[in-house]
C-alpha cells in the first residue's frame, strides 16, 4: 500500500516531504527508450539495481540537498558506469503539490526532455553502446519550495 501512494497519488502538502519513486525512475526510462526508439537506437533493456543504482542514489540525495548539482568525482568516475546525466526541477509556484500519475509522467517528460535539449546529454542518453542503466529520482516539497533531483548512469556491454 505504501509502494502504491509514493507511485500513484501522493499529495504534497506544507509540511517538509521527500519521495523517491521508483516508478517515476521507470517513466523516464521509458521516455529515455521512447527517444532512443525515435532515432532507431536499440532500447535500454536491463534496469539496474545493484551497485550502480546504489551509486546513483549517493549522488542523487547528495544534489537534492544542495543549491547546485554536481555530477560524481573523487575515486568513483566511472566505477562501474559509462556515462552520467544529472537533471533539477525547481518550482515556488504552489502550496501544495499532487503527484497523480498524469503528473509524474510530466515529470518525466521534462526531465527526459531537457537532455534532449542539451547536446551533451542528448549524446549520452541516445548513445547506442549503452547496454543498462538506472535512473534514481528524489522529490522534495518544503513549504512552497518543490524540487526534483535526477540522475541517470549507464553503461556499455564493454563493463561487465
Amino acid at each position: 500500500m505504501t509502494i502504491a501512494c509514493i507511485g500513484f497519488g501522493i499529495y504534497l502538502n506544507a509540511q517538509d516531504t521527500a519521495v523517491k519513486s521508483v516508478h517515476l525512475d521507470s517513466l523516464i526510462v521509458k521516455e529515455i527508450n521512447s527517444y532512443r526508439t525515435s532515432l532507431g537506437v536499440p532500447t535500454i533493456k536491463v534496469f539496474e539495481y545493484g551497485e550502480m543504482r546504489a551509486l546513483s542514489y549517493e549522488l542523487t540525495d547528495s544534489n537534492s540537498n544542495r543549491e547546485f548539482i554536481e555530477h560524481t568525482k573523487g575515486t568513483k568516475i566511472f566505477v562501474g558506469y559509462n556515462s552520467e546525466c544529472i537533471f533539477r526541477y525547481k518550482t515556488t509556484e504552489t502550496d501544495s503539490f499532487k503527484l497523480t500519475e498524469a503528473e509524474l509522467q510530466n515529470l518525466a517528460k521534462r526531465t527526459v526532455q531537457a537532455w534532449i535539449d542539451s547536446p551533451n546529454h542528448n549524446w549520452i542518453i541516445s548513445c547506442s553502446l549503452a547496454h543498462s542503466c538506472t535512473v534514481t529520482t528524489v522529490i522534495k516539497k518544503r513549504g512552497k519550495n518543490f524540487s526534483l533531483t535526477v540522475s541517470y548512469h549507464a553503461k556499455n556491454k564493454s563493463i561487465k
